[in-house]
């Protein structure tokens, strides 16, 4: 835990928070921290900073913020459409997703999708913001990224995405680069930002079985283009996290020319 996330229920006044969850167990037990002592903290979708610990019990911790400076938001924006995978993996696919600063997580329908997926409890906001918040602590972050799930692929593809570039463009946003992970693929990642590595970025990541070739040809067909993560066979939160860190090398290469 590098960042301690608190929320609104934890305010009490006058810039002091108290904790009883695992977070004043964490201060207790893991960082060994008394009164007196400081802390890394972060308003959730707001500033951060530090906070001194005020009061430390076997009931709960108490912190005094300090002040707060804002959490830049990502700059460019990453939005990942994900197959919905297994409820396990997505619990890491979700701390991943918030960890490497995703704006977006959209989890899609795809033909190698299990249906009773769709009906895991995991789905609804109360259960999978927790993970959300592991993440963000962990990247030392503090937005909390959207999450949006959709049961149609066609109408997401064809329809939805299509539509938030619209509205994104009538803000006088740069159009998306679309890119799709695909293993058949010889093509490097540098090979697609070779005049701009600073867009909006749409990343399609498939199933543990992979697309099917129609639903590669349909986002193909919207713009989606494929490059190769390398020759390894990757389970889908490690391609997640191989195409999220290979983005944000060729970022900080081109910030540093």
């Amino acid at each position: 835990m590098n960042l301690i996330i608190l929320n609104e229920s934890d305010d009490i006044g006058g810039g002091r928070y108290r904790l009883v969850d695992h977070r004043a167990e964490h201060i207790r037990s893991v960082l060994n921290a008394s009164v007196g002592e400081t802390v890394e903290i972060g308003l959730l979708n707001g500033p951060a900073g530090v906070a001194r610990i005020e009061e430390v019990t076997s009931e709960g911790v108490v912190l005094i913020c300090g002040p707060l400076e804002k959490v830049a938001d990502p700059t460019p924006a990453i939005d990942l459409v994900c197959a919905l995978p297994r409820p396990q993996t997505l619990k890491r696919l979700l701390a991943t997703a918030a960890m490497m600063d995703v704006r977006r997580l959209h989890l899609v329908r795809a033909n190698r999708v299990e249906k009773s997926y769709f009906q895991s409890p995991l789905l609804m906001p109360e259960n999978y913001t927790p993970y959300l918040i592991e993440g963000l602590s962990q990247g030392k972050l503090t937005r909390l990224p959207e999450v949006a799930i959709h049961n149609r692929f066609r109408v997401f593809f064809e329809d939805t995405l299509p539509a938030q570039v619209a509205a994104a463009a009538e803000e006088n946003a740069t159009p998306p680069i679309r890119l799709l992970p695909d293993p058949e693929s010889t093509r490097g990642l540098d090979r697609l930002f070779d005049r701009d590595t600073n867009s909006w970025v749409l990343l399609a990541v498939g199933p543990e079985g992979g697309w099917v070739p129609f639903e590669i040809q349909l986002m193909e067909a919207v713009g989606f283009q494929r490059f190769t993560l390398g020759r390894f066979v990757l389970r889908v939160e490690h391609a997640v996290t191989a195409a999220l860190a290979q983005l944000e090398l060729l970022r900080t290469a081109e910030r540093e020319r």
